[in-house]
This record gives structure tokens, sequence and C-alpha cells, in this order.
């Protein structure tokens, strides 16, 4: 009996001394299965999250370009140009990317004093948050990005998102203007500001980038001018005092692409789609650009109808692959046969427009015709296309940049056209009168326009190269128009249009402008039908936001006029 007893007891010390041991190894060992975040490289993260941000800007700028005319919406209704699924990428690329590294990243770089890491995180982790609210109204943000920690987070209030993206910039400007005894090490790679390392704990670059916040912060407080008046006059005031924001080419905050075309393709997404079309095989374009954008740059400032432009821009923004209507028939263009619809006015353009310009009218559906080595395409600027000297010559994927082209996310001319309208209507006249900020902003753009072909080793045929006389033939136009202006709604017009013909290359800003201006008021109509319904104040919830997050709001209905984001108090039918 004892000696079962005893075995029994050494049985149970055994096991209990095994237990703990288990115990203890346990509690010394990380789950092989389980990323480790204190563990994480600053510099991979802040790789990563400058590489998925380009993404993000060229899906938001697309769907606002389609919107605004500048880009193709095939429609034919509002309500089902987009679908749910159509958001699908931009929100994985936020949420399941870009947002969880910078939150992984800024804790991290905090301790180990990378503080211009943890600074260009925040910036551009407020622009990516702010462009959300824009585009699809209350979104997740106080609970995102959270991992196995929260899954399923909430929305916020688009108007409390904001106040986080203007404390993310604050925090980011503090990062950035530390004395420089508190500096550790700089990022490794700079893909927005690079080649500005200095001995000087990166002091060019940590200025650069300081301005860039400063700039994003008069971006956000003008898109809430119509909720906050009266708080927005007071910060607007006290940045454009400062007046430390991106006034110049040097300071413009934007991403470049290369000339790499695989493993991955590195060039500029609207030169790999229409150089070197992997759709149909060919050198052949796939984009459709508006027919309303190319009048508007093209010939509607021409007075007399006329192919020849005012607009200096013309022949940077796009190439056309045919310079007259040669190849038209009905085949290759079906409404090139058509009269245009009865809802268009006289000043309307429709189909072809002159001088071998080949687009598309805003909400056409029809088929896709054989027309891909006739269609205009993007140009040098901002894709690195190629020039349009008239060469009558269709794509392909050695032609002019190779897309080594840029982003132009805020490029200084956005800046003028920004305080023009502070000016305008808040009457903040520290930098100048609007009329004067409106020709600073025309002047900027097609400066950096025309100088950006040397940029990407294109040479503009002397004959092409656009004239100061010419510029300022230009500019003295819109300057007439201005002053022959008899009331701020139409000085307003047109100074968002200038700002609407400048920022080719980013649909967000005009998409932003029109929904809180109205302007340009002249857009073409949509092409099927005077009733397209209600324009899209805001895009409906990503599929995998309403599918899998048990917390999302209910989906929206797509016909509705109430979709409206927080800071957009205009009338159901302010736009169409």
């Amino acid at each position: 009996f004892l000696s079962m007893k005893y075995n029994k007891l050494i049985i149970l010390i055994f096991l209990l001394s095994t237990f703990a041991a288990c115990k203890k190894l346990d509690t010394g060992l990380q789950n092989p299965n389980s990323v480790d975040p204190s563990l994480a490289n600053v510099d991979l993260l802040l790789n990563n999250v400058q590489v998925t941000f380009p993404g993000i800007f060229n899906t938001a700028s697309d769907i606002g370009g389609q919107l605004t005319r500048q880009q193709i919406m095939f429609g034919p209704l509002y309500q089902n140009a987009y679908s749910p699924t159509t958001f699908d990428g931009i929100w994985n690329s936020a949420y399941s990317g870009a947002i969880i590294d910078v939150n992984t990243l800024i804790p991290l770089a905090l301790t180990q004093k990378k503080y211009i890491q943890a600074g260009i995180a925040q910036v551009l982790k407020a622009y990516i948050m702010g462009t959300l609210v824009d585009y699809f109204g209350d979104v997740p943000n106080s609970e995102a990005g959270l991992g196995q920690d929260n899954l399923n987070p909430k929305a916020d209030p688009g108007a409390q998102v904001y106040l986080n993206v203007i404390k993310l910039l604050t925090d980011a400007i503090a990062n950035f203007t530390r004395p420089i005894s508190d500096y550790g090490s700089g990022p490794i790679n700079d893909l927005y500001y690079p080649g500005l390392d200095t001995k000087d704990a990166n002091a060019a670059e940590r200025a650069r980038w300081a301005t860039a916040a400063k700039t994003l912060m008069l971006k956000f407080f003008m898109q809430t001018r119509l909720v906050d008046a009266a708080n927005v006059t007071a910060k607007v005031t006290a940045l454009m005092t400062a007046n430390d924001l991106i006034n110049t080419t040097a300071q413009d905050f934007q991403f470049k692409y290369s000339t790499v075309n695989n493993a991955p393709d590195s060039r500029h997404p609207h030169y790999a789609t229409n150089y070197n079309n992997a759709v149909t095989g060919s050198n052949s374009a796939n984009d459709y650009i508006g027919d309303y954008f190319m009048w508007a740059i093209g010939i509607e400032k021409s007075g007399t109808g006329s192919v020849t432009s005012l607009d200096p821009r013309r022949r940077f923004y796009f190439y056309r692959q045919r310079t007259n209507y040669a190849d038209v028939n009905p085949q290759s263009s079906s409404c090139s046969i058509q009269a245009p619809p009865g809802h268009y006015s006289a000043s309307t353009p429709f189909c072809l427009i002159g001088a071998g310009y080949w687009g598309r009218d805003h909400g056409d559906n029809g088929g896709i015709p054989p027309d891909g080595q006739y269609r205009t395409t993007w140009g040098v600027y901002p894709a690195a296309g190629d020039f349009d000297a008239s060469q009558n010559t269709s794509v392909n994927n050695t032609r002019g940049g190779r897309g080594a082209g840029i982003d132009p996310i805020w490029p200084s001319c956005f800046t003028s056209f920004v305080e023009a309208e502070a000016a305008l209507k808040l009457n903040i006249l520290v930098r100048g009168t609007p009329r004067f900020l409106l020709e600073q902003g025309i002047r900027a753009s097609i400066a950096k326009v025309i100088a950006f072909p040397a940029t990407v080793a294109v040479t503009v045929p002397t004959a092409n190269v656009p004239t100061p006389a010419g510029i300022d033939n230009y500019v003295n136009n819109v300057l007439a128009s201005y002053d022959a202006a008899t009331t701020d709604a139409q000085r307003l017009e047109i100074i968002v249009k200038e700002y609407y013909l400048a920022a080719w290359g980013n649909g967000i800003e005009p998409y932003n402008n029109y929904r809180r201006t109205g302007s340009p008021n002249n857009f073409q109509p949509v092409l099927t039908t005077p009733n397209p319904g209600f324009f899209l104040r805001s895009m409906l919830y990503p599929s995998v936001y309403i599918n899998r997050n048990v917390n999302a709001p209910a989906q929206k209905n797509p016909g509705a006029a109430a979709n409206k984001v927080f800071w957009d108090t205009n009338p159901d039918n302010f736009i169409k």
C-alpha cells in the first residue's frame, strides 16, 4: 500500500514539474507564427508606406478625374457607374497596408529617435485618411490599423477624422523641427524629397517635409470652409501669414516613377497602360481622355472655336496619335455619324472636337470600337509619355520619357489657387489679391509643365516651345475675363476653372473643388440622358468593408441625394 502511494506521489511530482517547466519555456518564447512588431525595421516599414501611397493616390485620382470629365466615366447613370467592389483595392491598400505599417512604425521610430521617418509616415497617413473621408464620408480611424486587437473597427464621423488628420500633421511638423541634437539616423530612402540629405541631420529634407505638412493643413482647412468659416479664416490666415507653404517647384510634393518596366513595373501607371498595352498586346492606347477636358484645354479659350489653342500646355498634356480624322468611320467612332443629344447646349463639346483630338463623352457606355491606335492619350506631362509635335504616329513603349513621370500630389500652383479662393471668399489678403494669386497659379502651372520634358529626357522641338508672348497671351486672356466678372461667383468660377485645368494627373482636387464650389459650371452633361441621377457626392462603401466588418454602417443608396461628406453643405442638385 505504501509503495503504491509512494509511486503515485512520484508521478504527481513529475507531472507538476513538467507542467511548470513547460509554462516557463512558454513564457520565454515568441510564437514563430506571429510577427513581433517591436523587431520591425523602421526604414523598411517606411519604404512600404511610401510605395503603397501612390497606388492609393492614383485610384482616388482616376475616380475623381472620371467624375470631373478629365477622364471617362462610362456610366451611363451615376448610380451604376461604380460598384462596391470598385473600391476594394483602395480600401485594402489603406487599411491592410499603409495604415497598419504607419501605426507600427511611429512608436518604434520615436523610441529610436528616427523622428524624420515618423514625420513622413504621419504626413502620408494624414493624406490617406483625409482622402478616405473626402471619398467615403465616415470611415474607421480611432480603431483602425490595430491588427488582431480589433478586426471590426467602427466608423468615426468624418469631421472627427479630419481633426485627427490635423493632429497628425501637427505632430509631423514637431518631428521635423526638433533641435538637431535630438535626431538619430535619417531615412535610408526618401521617395518624395530625395537627394536632400545633409550632415546637418537632414536639414533640407526636414524643411521640405515640414512645408508639405503645413500646405496639407491649408488644403484640409479650406475644404471645411463651408462648415467652419470663422475658425478656417483664422487658421488659414495664420498659415498664409507665416508663408511656409509650397510656393516653388523645388518644394513640390510629388512621387517620381522610373523607366523600369518589369519586376516590378515602376513606370507611371498611365504610361504603362497606354504606351505598352498589356490588354490588347499591341501598341495602342487603352484609356479615354474626356472630350470636355481636351476641349477646355485645347479649344475653349480660342474664342472662335478654332483649334489654335491659347493654352501653352496642350501639347504637353495630350499626345495625339492622329492629328486629323482620316481614320474616322462608323466602326471606329460611331458618334461621328450622330447628332449631339438634345440636352447638350450649342457650346457643349461633342464627339470629335477638332485637330485629331479623339476621346469620349461623359457617360458614354457604348461598346469599345477598334480605335486604340487613334485615341488621344497621355502626353509628356505628367506621365512621361511623348510630346505632341504632330508626329501622327501610334504609341509604343519606347516613346517619350518612357514612363518616368510623376504623381502631382501638390505642386506649387495648387497653393496659389487655394490662396486665391481664400482671398476671395474669406477676405484673407496677406498674400495678395485674388487676381494676383490667380495669375501666380497659372504662371506656376505653365512653368512647371513646359520645364518638365527636360527632366525626363524629352526634347521639345524649338518650333513647339511656348513663347513668353504666347504665355502672356493666355494669362492676359484669363485676367481679362476675371476683370470683366461682376460677381464673386463669377470670379470664383474663373479661379477654380484654372485650378481644374492645372490639375491634370490629380483628379482628387477637382472632385473636391467641384463639390465645394460647383465649378467648373459648364461641364459636359452625361451623354445618354438629361436625368442621370444624383451626382456622386461620396462613394459607396467597399464590399470588403461592408461584408467583413460587423460594425460597418449600412451600405449607401447609390441613387440617393443624401450621400454627402461632412464638409459638403451644398443643395442636392447643386452639381450634375
